[in-house]
């Protein structure tokens, strides 16, 4: 009786889902994108034990097979590259088991999907290959997102990344949507050493349309990010 009531419930729920935000639908749109649309080559997940590599217990990013590229010691097969990776976050730098089931958006286990890019296109294109994506592939509305962009770090030498900023002003993003942040939320670094570099964020506003900048990266359960666009610009060793 039990199993058949939730058949039953299963059955009522599914018909208000909306398969074209179901999982499946999300990544195939990715890769259809990027692989059909804007000749990526597609290549998949690696094992989530990261090879030969004892900075990181596990793959916690989708660019980790690609570190050796990044790093010169590999020579990359395909110029542009798309994939989704398996990824696992409970210890390192990024451990993200203590805030599960806290935000409803942090998992300890997910797929992250990426499209890459070896020598071919760097910030304008990877910026509007993201946006054209999410509001004309996906249908987000332009005036629930918001950019983020890293704003430099005097301690360590880093000046603000003026040039994504100029990037998202020739996209169309207002002014107002386009927000400076520091190395915590706009610096992304794989584990304590090894490739890193200033990123630039789309964060979407599932509540409305009205202007909520002040509260992105605060932590609001419904104004979270969407997509995270790492610029490799530099090897930590230190």
């Amino acid at each position: 009786r039990n199993k058949k009531s939730s058949q039953n419930i299963i059955r009522h729920v599914s018909k208000y889902l909306d398969k074209d935000r179901m999982s499946k639908a999300v990544r195939q749109r990715f890769l259809d994108y990027f692989v059909n649309d804007n000749n990526h080559h597609f290549v998949r997940s690696s094992p989530v034990v990261p090879y030969c590599d004892p900075t990181v217990a596990f793959v916690n990013a989708g660019m980790n097979q690609f570190k050796g590229i990044f790093l010169g010691a590999q020579s990359p097969s395909y110029k542009k590259v798309a994939n989704s990776q398996k990824c696992v976050r409970i210890g390192g730098k990024h451990n993200d088991l203590n805030i599960v089931g806290s935000d409803g958006s942090h998992h300890t286990f997910f797929e992250m999907l990426g499209n890459w890019s070896f020598g071919d296109y760097f910030k304008k294109e990877a910026c509007e290959l993201a946006w054209n994506l999410l509001t004309d592939v996906y249908k987000i509305n332009k005036n629930a997102l918001y950019v983020t962009y890293f704003n430099g770090d005097e301690k360590l030498g880093l000046k603000p990344d003026t040039e994504c900023k100029e990037i998202w002003q020739s996209v169309g993003v207002e002014p107002e949507r386009i927000l400076p942040f520091g190395i915590t939320d706009n610096f992304w670094e794989m584990g304590p050493t090894g490739p890193c570099g200033p990123c630039t964020e789309i964060h979407v506003d599932q509540r409305g349309f009205r202007n909520r900048a002040q509260f992105v990266n605060k932590g609001v359960h419904d104004l979270n990010e969407v997509w995270n666009i790492v610029f490799i610009q530099y090897n930590r060793n230190f």
